[in-house]
């Protein structure tokens, strides 16, 4: 695990180039405490903070040239089959000199070329460079566990495993792109390929992008979920169940290969009970579980937690965070996450890293589940609702739709979630009428499943409406639709998911916070084996008799006793609307205060000033909206409070030539 960043300058490299990379990888440090390497040839610069996880010596040391003189190669993350490709390599002729996978990995390329990808199992992000034909690649892992960002710059190509390594480079002058900005307000987070840069992309997973030494770069997909999708498996369940427990096993027993202490995140549900079980039982070593309670008992599932511990024999340890924990993150959400992110729960996944930290080098989160067994709740809220909109015919749908508008139910909507009466009598008939009424014109509104599923209420935390409003300017949208994708109606759900909130979301938030305490973040369930077995098998055995996560719970129960998760299933929840109103009330106050959005020149302050009156009267569904717009004010004071002119901020979206 590490940080890279590299560059570039195809035609003319500029005298500050090699300071400019050696600032870019101090910026990420924290990634990779243990080492640094640099190596520059021919306008090109390679370099590497690196976290010693496999192979401590120096012959881990990266950047890493082949034997034969045709790579050069920086590389972040870990390829856990690397002892079986050393065995076919050695049986070819190779020899190493170290034990680690960095030295595979790149005799592996010299043996195969770029084919070798397909035979890597893990997570990574690969910097590439083609000595003898000038030529650069980047490689990103199939399910997108391991970030990589590039931008193309005039006739320059910079890169990093983050966007302050990018920044490092001063050729460069950030600005804002206004259609990610909608996209984060819409989802919490900015999906690939896009980043909140204009002209700067996230590289999708599974794919690697080829530079040439003239021309513009071309985008090389090597995996698609859609081939496992599409082909559906016809064994019986028995044999499927065991194949599925035999696939985690060897996936889970993988990811123990460290150097160094490992341990697991415990919440207590199916996914992370379900890893820690498996491993407590078959990877010969005992196990260290992590766990996050809140003080607040809505919140904590702590105790769920700990009873799973007890029934495995884990050795655990639990924290319990509040007002007080969270308001010594935030100051730093800027850095933590340095293009604009929303998930809340990022808070206390850095608090539970940095417990880890005190004890592990390694931590196995298991997350993708929902994504890859129908997990979410959202699931079949979103079928419900549907089925409940096709029996009402098209004509209704329109002329309900004609009504509310004409009512000017939005209007009415917000100022009665802005009223503040002593009798609570507003609030109530916004909570019960208006704010019903709203859903309701967004469900008819809905042309198909998937604007249902993405547009609607169900999914977005500002609708395309509301951010118009916010930005004073009309937005397009930058995402297909889940019904875009193959197969079922909850299928094409899971697939969109996967394809954006799990890489975007999800895996984004584990890798900034574990990386933020030097400790490296393994995903056991987002083996692409199981990730492809998942979407090979029958709807019904991903959702059936024991509802969702059908085949993942006769897995699990054959581990842990079944009533010790007979409770409804719960998110990652954060009490924001308590920490708002308390201890970080003073953020809002700062960020959101009229004149600074005026200077700032992005948002109109009247769309702020009504969101902030409606939390501030207790409105429950302000309280993500409002929390979006102080993590980007927050993100924005950190990272473009150095332009000067307020109206230099921001930039209509530059699309990166033939990428």
């Amino acid at each position: 695990m590490c940080g890279i960043a590299g560059y570039w300058f195809r035609s003319s490299r500029p005298e500050l180039a090699s300071n400019w990379l050696r600032d870019a990888i101090a910026s990420l440090n924290y990634r990779g405490p243990d080492d640094r390497g640099f190596w520059e040839s021919d306008g090109v610069g390679l370099g590497q903070a690196r976290l010693s996880i496999v192979d401590l010596s120096p012959h881990g040391h990266q950047p890493m040239l082949s034997r034969d003189g045709r790579w050069a190669m920086i590389f972040n993350g870990e390829v856990y089959n690397f002892k079986d490709i050393r065995l076919d390599l050695e049986a070819l002729g190779h020899t190493f000199a170290g034990c680690g996978d960095s030295e595979v990995i790149l005799a592996a390329f010299s043996q195969w070329g770029l084919a070798a990808v397909e035979r890597f199992i893990g997570m990574f992000a690969i910097a590439l460079w083609a000595m003898k034909e000038s030529r650069l690649y980047l490689i990103r892992d199939r399910l997108g566990i391991k970030p990589l960002y590039y931008g193309l710059q005039g006739d320059s190509l910079i890169f990093g495993s983050e966007l302050k390594a990018l920044r490092a480079f001063k050729h460069w002058t950030p600005q804002v792109d206004t259609d990610s900005v909608a996209d984060y307000l819409q989802f919490g987070y900015i999906a690939d390929p896009r980043s909140i840069y204009a002209g700067v992309k996230k590289l999708p997973p599974g794919h690697w992008l080829e530079v040439p030494e003239s021309g513009p770069p071309v985008l090389v997909k090597y995996w698609s979920i859609l081939d496992a999708a599409q082909s559906k498996q016809t064994r019986s369940e028995p044999e499927l169940e065991e194949e599925l427990e035999a696939l985690m096993i060897d996936a889970f027993k993988l990811r123990m290969i460290a150097d160094v202490p490992v341990g697991v995140f415990l919440s207590g549900g199916i996914d992370s009970s379900l890893v820690a079980a498996i491993l407590q039982k078959h990877s010969g070593q005992q196990i260290s579980t992590f766990t996050i309670g809140f003080e607040q008992p809505e919140f904590n599932e702590a105790p769920y937690a700990e009873a799973v511990a007890k029934a495995l024999g884990t050795t655990h340890r639990t924290m319990i965070v509040d007002g007080g924990a969270a308001k010594k993150v935030l100051p730093g959400w800027g850095d933590l996450y340095d293009e604009p992110f929303g998930d809340s729960s990022g808070i206390p996944t850095l608090l539970v890293s940095r417990m880890a930290a005190k004890d592990v080098k390694v931590v196995l989160s298991a997350d993708g589940g929902d994504e890859l067994f129908c997990g979410y709740n959202v699931y079949a809220s979103t079928l419900m609702k549907a089925r409940r909109m096709a029996s009402v015919p098209a004509a209704v749908k329109k002329a309900g739709v004609g009504a509310l508008d004409r009512l000017n139910i939005d209007s009415i909507d917000s100022w009665l979630a802005k009223g503040a009466d002593a009798y609570g009598i507003q609030q109530g008939l916004h909570k019960r009428v208006t704010s019903r009424l709203v859903r309701s014109r967004s469900q008819l509104g809905a042309s198909s499943f998937g604007e249902l599923y993405e547009h609607g209420f169900l999914s977005s935390f500002w609708n395309r409406d509301e951010i118009e409003g916010l930005l004073g300017r009309p937005v397009r949208a930058t995402r297909v639709l889940c019904d875009s994708y193959p197969g079922s109606d909850a299928e094409q759900m899971c697939l969109w998911d996967l394809h954006h909130y799990l890489p975007g979301d999800i895996l984004t938030k584990v890798d900034r916070a574990t990386m933020a305490v030097s400790i490296e973040g393994r995903e056991p369930l987002l083996d692409h084996r199981l990730a492809e077995f998942a979407f090979s098998l029958p709807y019904e055995l991903r959702n059936g008799q024991l509802g969702a996560k059908h085949l993942l719970k006769k897995v699990l129960y054959k581990y842990v006793p079944k009533e010790l998760f007979d409770r409804p299933k719960r998110g990652f929840a954060v009490p924001l609307k308590e920490w708002l109103s308390g201890d970080l009330k003073h953020l809002v106050d700062d960020y959101l205060d009229p004149v600074r959005l005026r200077d700032q020149g992005l948002f109109q302050v009247s769309a702020v000033q009504n969101v902030v009156a409606r939390f501030r009267a207790g409105d429950n569904q302000a309280v993500n909206k409002l929390w979006l717009l102080l993590a980007f004010q927050m993100w924005f004071a950190r990272w473009m409070s150095d332009v000067e002119a307020p109206e230099a901020k921001v930039s209509p979206p530059v699309e990166l030539a033939g990428a």
